[in-house]
């Protein structure tokens, strides 16, 4: 028995001395390693400079000169057709979003600020998926988004204030839009408002709030264009489900139109009755002294109401084609916009700015653009009519001034 127990003894030790062999070998073999390596550093620090080579994109994407090689031989028509603006109007932009240019850095040279506008328009005004875009110009999808997002709240802090000025009214502002209403054929006229609907992409805990009475996922633009077709007030971002009775109950527009004395300054006596400033709108809204709305329909109304209705249809119809033409330029207005939720509203403000630089600079809308949106599959805009059976007084005798008015 203690003979076994011996053996055991000796095998434990011989086991422990190969342990204690194999650290040691460990140790030697890092000591080795550490010498080595202090060794080539030093010969590092001796070795003269070398220069870096700097990439000219980032290895993932795939360059392209369409930008660099293929856009400046571009003919205006070509030039327009693509970004949706004029070269001059191009410019112009550039040079008003110079924040959002960036410095080189020691990986990559930045993308120039010219290009980074082409890629923000090209996005705005193309129904193409971001994929699509990034490869023409070649940078990276994630750039794309990050671009369409820089630049569309460069435009509302930069170009906003210059080009969506029409409130506060100024005299100025005033006499010139509601001179153009009347030689339109409705006197004492603002503003013609309405809403429409943009279709969205939504988290399924919101769906049912932006779920409209037409069956899809909206937010509202809610607009007053005047005679040129350019807004001059946007509401952005209620929900499909709102009404724009509602919306504009609720806006910045009512209030300063029912408070803002400049509009009382002008008013002007009609068939014997103060017509303030006004604004002009379909059924849906509420008729008061600062909103016309049309007479409803019946089978057996008079030709004055005919003819007032059809005076106010004739002036209204500027707000929807301001829309049409929003839609055309910009098709990512136009087809839906498949982007984050809380992008949306930045987006489709920088949309209506970008389209009063252009109706400013007389660049207009091309008659192909209209074409292919009417032949775009489009989803019914929601129409609901104003639910409310009081009548103001007030609005009641305007219309009716007006009405008699425009029987002379």
């Amino acid at each position: 028995m203690s003979s076994k127990i011996m053996k055991i003894v000796c095998a434990i030790n011989r086991n422990n001395q190969r342990i204690c062999l194999l650290i040691r070998k460990k140790r030697l073999l890092k000591n080795m390693m550490m010498h080595l390596l202090r060794k080539q550093q030093r010969n590092v620090c001796l070795l003269p400079e070398i220069k870096t080579i700097s990439r000219k994109v980032w290895s993932t994407v795939e360059h392209s000169k369409y930008w660099e090689d293929e856009v400046p031989a571009f003919s205006d028509k070509k030039f327009k057709n693509t970004f949706r603006m004029n070269r001059s109007t191009f410019d112009q932009v550039v040079d008003k979003l110079k924040n959002i240019g960036r410095l080189d850095t020691q990986l990559r040279p930045a993308i120039p600020l010219a290009k980074r506008v082409a890629i923000g328009l090209y996005a705005l005004g193309s129904s193409a998926e971001y994929r699509t875009i990034a490869s023409l110009f070649g940078v990276g999808r994630t750039t794309v988004g990050e671009i369409v997002r820089e630049i569309s709240q460069e435009i509302i802090d930069k170009l906003g204030p210059c080009y969506l000025n029409a409130y506060p009214p100024t005299h100025d502002k005033i006499v010139e839009i509601v001179s153009g209403f009347d030689k339109m054929g409705f006197p004492q006229c603002y503003g013609a408002i309405d809403g429409c609907h943009i279709e969205v992409n939504v988290p399924k805990s919101e769906a049912v709030d932006y779920y409209n009475f037409k069956g899809w996922h909206s937010v509202v633009l809610f607009a007053a264009v005047d005679y040129k077709y350019r807004f001059t007030y946007i509401n952005v971002g209620a929900p499909g489900r709102s009404n724009d009775s509602t919306i504009y109950e609720n806006s910045a527009l009512k209030k300063v139109h029912e408070t803002n004395p400049i509009f009382r300054e002008y008013s002007k006596t009609i068939e014997g009755v103060n017509v303030p400033i006004l604004l002009i709108g379909d059924s849906a809204f509420k008729l008061s002294s600062t909103v016309m709305k049309p007479f409803p329909f019946s089978g057996n109304q008079s030709a004055a109401e005919k003819l007032f209705n059809y005076h106010l249809a004739k002036c209204r119809r500027v707000v929807e084609n301001g829309f049409g033409h929003l839609k055309a330029r910009f098709r990512r207005i136009g087809k839906g916009l498949e982007v984050n939720i809380d992008n949306v509203n930045s987006i489709i403000k920088a949309c209506c700015i970008l389209h009063n630089v252009c109706k400013e600079n007389n660049d207009t809308v091309n008659r192909s653009w209209m074409v292919e949106m009417n032949q775009m599959v489009k989803k019914p805009q929601p129409q609901r009519s104003s639910s409310s059976k009081t009548q103001d007084p007030s609005g009641t005798a305007i219309r009716l001034a007006l009405m008699n008015h425009f029987g002379k």
